[in-house]
């Protein structure tokens, strides 16, 4: 089973996914759907973090540390960011991932400052490229300067369209496209940023209150 779905926190995700639990499904991946395969085992309690890691045994690492405390990884990779545990201890529906408040409000926090670095790495690339003359930022506005062909838009007739047919795949693939999967990268970093600031208030909120 596949199913798509948002969540406004991690531990609205992680309620969603007990329930989904219950109704007798276990979480094996998580890209953009969610898979599940039927479970004939007990429900699980599951329990979502945030880490990326630079590389693979660090990975296993951190893996290892919480399958010695309880908690088998089910889906997530190395560089995925949210990793996705359930609990050894099906018995105990109160176990939690996290030992207190804050080290479980810090998921966030990393998500936050993952995004902010991918939104300055890719902020410097993209202003280098235009000081360089790689990108041409009009193109936003007027994909025309995307062409380099020297006098093309003075050309007419056939031979503007031969020289235009020509350049524009290199225009669409070298030019237009990275400006465009670039500056798409950013808004993505920027929403992942805002949800973050706005999932940890949330909870933080919930908890005083409670």
């Amino acid at each position: 089973m596949k199913k798509f779905k948002l969540f406004s926190s991690y531990s609205a995700e992680e309620k969603w996914l007990n329930e989904q639990s219950n109704l007798g499904w276990k979480l094996v991946k998580k890209k953009l759907f969610y898979t599940f395969h039927k479970n004939t085992q007990n429900s699980s309690v599951y329990a979502v973090d945030y880490r990326i890691f630079k590389n693979k045994d660090s990975y296993q690492d951190y893996l290892n540390l919480f399958q010695d405390s309880g908690w088998i990884h089910v889906a997530g990779s190395r560089l995925s960011g949210e990793q996705y545990f359930i609990s050894l201890l099906n018995e105990d529906k109160d176990v939690s991932i996290f030992s207190d408040r804050e080290s479980s409000q810090y998921r966030y926090k990393k998500k936050m400052i993952n995004s902010i670095q991918g939104i300055g790495y890719l902020l410097t690339y993209l202003v280098v490229a235009i000081l360089y003359g790689y990108f041409d930022i009009r193109m936003i506005m007027e994909p025309r300067y995307a062409f380099l062909t020297p006098g093309l838009w003075e050309k007419s007739g056939m031979e503007f369209w031969k020289a235009y047919l020509f350049e524009l795949p290199f225009a669409l693939i070298f030019r237009i496209l990275p400006v465009i999967l670039i500056i798409g990268y950013i808004i993505l970093m920027v929403t992942y940023l805002l949800w973050a600031f706005y999932s940890q208030n949330k909870e933080r909120k919930f908890e005083n209150e409670n």
